[in-house]
């Protein structure tokens, strides 16, 4: 669906989510806009399920890295920085140099992938092998954050072009009467204080109706004690 498609509802109409309905054919088009937006959120969630799983393998990843990485058998940057030795047993080597690369890759994740939204599988496998020098456990990463970075790129292909793009937010529908213009069999509305000849329901006879004294008029009369002992009495 494209906003070319659409022949009742409007640009304006899509970023209010909101729509004044005024014809049977208007809203057939509404109902089928918000099946198509029920889709595509859908769809957007697969995206959005992705791209947590990419932030949650790379926060796993950093918190499994960097504390390994002050090894000369993990760490390539260590080793270059004058380190030697396994983990916690390692001597040698300067902190600022071997975690430099994993911090590179961090920020330049942050601002291609978060803010810029350029899923680029090949640009975020290059982004990646930055870090590999602080611990060779990014290369894995780097084979991860390629596939899911495809993913989330082949579904926002999909749905960018969409109207609606990104939240895919449904339409609010509110009727307004226009008898001259609606088919019969139409959709109507009526505000809260106007009532519908066609939904009011009959009043039943109040069987005490015909005994009460009136003091006054309207709903607020009451039965005399008198009139409830006749009717006992009969």
């Amino acid at each position: 669906m494209t906003i070319q498609d659409l022949k009742y509802i409007t640009p304006l109409d899509i970023k209010a989510a909101h729509l004044n309905v005024t014809s049977a054919e208007m809203y057939d088009e509404a109902k089928k806009f918000n099946q198509h937006m029920y889709d595509m959120q859908r769809r957007r969630h697969r995206f959005l399920r992705d791209m947590w799983s990419l932030i949650l393998l790379n926060i796993f990843m950093f918190a499994v890295a960097m504390p390994t990485a002050m090894s000369s058998y993990t760490s390539l940057a260590f080793r270059l920085s004058g380190g030697s030795g396994p983990v916690m047993m390692a001597k040698g080597g300067n902190l600022f140099l071997t975690y430099l690369p994993a911090v590179i890759y961090a920020a330049a994740f942050v601002y291609f992938i978060v803010i810029k939204k350029f899923y680029s599988s090949r640009l975020i496998f290059i982004l990646t092998l930055i870090a590999v020098p602080t611990n060779y456990a990014f290369l894995l990463m780097a084979i991860f954050n390629a596939i899911l970075v495809k993913k989330m790129n082949d579904v926002d292909n999909e749905i960018k072009e969409e109207p609606g793009y990104p939240g895919f937010a449904e339409l609010h529908l509110s009727f307004i009467r226009d008898e001259e213009s609606l088919e019969e069999g139409g959709m109507e509305n009526y505000s809260d204080g106007e009532k519908s000849d066609d939904l009011e329901s009959e009043r039943k006879e109040n069987p005490f109706d015909k005994y009460r004294t009136r003091w006054g008029s309207g709903e607020g009369a009451m039965l005399a004690d008198n009139d409830i002992s006749n009717i006992n009495n009969n």
